[in-house]
């Protein structure tokens, strides 16, 4: 059983709806019948919520599982929610030039591509598909601040459910971070570990591949509340079009 097959049934205890988050969205994205692309949905969370202010929400996610539980908790009536298994360097294959209104990558899915090349290849192809005055919003974690100050783990998550670890070993001369996680469900003290490997984009790199693929404005924040970014800020979130 994969890592995902393992922590699908806990998901939503870990990444619970952030309302302040939905918040920001709503602000960047004009909901006017808009159309929505939700990238690294997992098991649909935040697409779901999504689905409550706008015409049309997409969500996709490489992992089979995300998937599964995310159509199971959509069911049949919520036609306006379209989940499917994709990857996001298939955003140009999947639909029409200006199609969407906006786009949103959280969770720092970003950063699970391999190299600078596939998020500039990502990033094109975002702006393909989004229409010319749609908007891309990124979040990934402040890899500037983990590597300045060499961050070695993250805040603990933990509620009556579980508790969620997460840690970093930075790997300067390959330019990788190992992510590793370790999630205890306290109802039956089962333990699932993982480790991934991630790329730790800094943001003058992603400024940089985001002007080259066109987007020519772009506004940086440290959290949704939408506090201007500096190095100490423990996320880079990203508006561009």
């Amino acid at each position: 059983m994969s890592f995902y097959q393992q922590i699908a049934p806990y998901y939503h205890h870990i990444f619970k709806i952030n309302v302040s988050q939905v918040d920001f969205i709503r602000l960047k994205i004009p909901e006017n019948n808009g159309e929505v692309l939700d990238v690294g949905c997992g098991i649909g969370t935040l697409s779901l919520e999504l689905g409550n202010y706008y015409k049309r929400i997409y969500g996709i996610d490489m992992d089979a599982e995300m998937i599964r539980v995310a159509l199971k908790q959509k069911g049949d009536q919520l036609k306006s929610i379209e989940f499917k298994q994709i990857s996001m360097l298939k955003l140009a294959a999947t639909f029409d030039k200006s199609a969407l209104d906006g786009i949103v990558c959280f969770g720092n899915t970003l950063v699970h591509l391999n190299s600078l090349d596939e998020i500039a290849d990502f990033l094109q192809q975002a702006k393909h598909v989004v229409k010319p005055a749609g908007k891309l919003l990124l979040q990934i974690v402040n890899y500037d601040k983990i590597i300045e100050q060499n961050i070695k783990e993250l805040p603990l998550v933990a509620n009556d459910e579980i508790t969620f670890e997460r840690n970093y070993i930075y790997h300067k001369s390959e330019n990788k971070m190992d992510f590793n996680t370790r999630l205890t469900v306290k109802s039956t003290d089962e333990i699932i570990e993982n480790s991934i490997e991630l790329l730790p984009v800094l943001k003058k790199e992603l400024a940089l591949l985001l002007k080259t693929a066109g987007f020519n404005n772009c506004n940086y924040y440290g959290n949704f509340n939408q506090e201007l970014y500096t190095v100490d800020s423990m996320a880079l979130i990203v508006e561009a079009w």
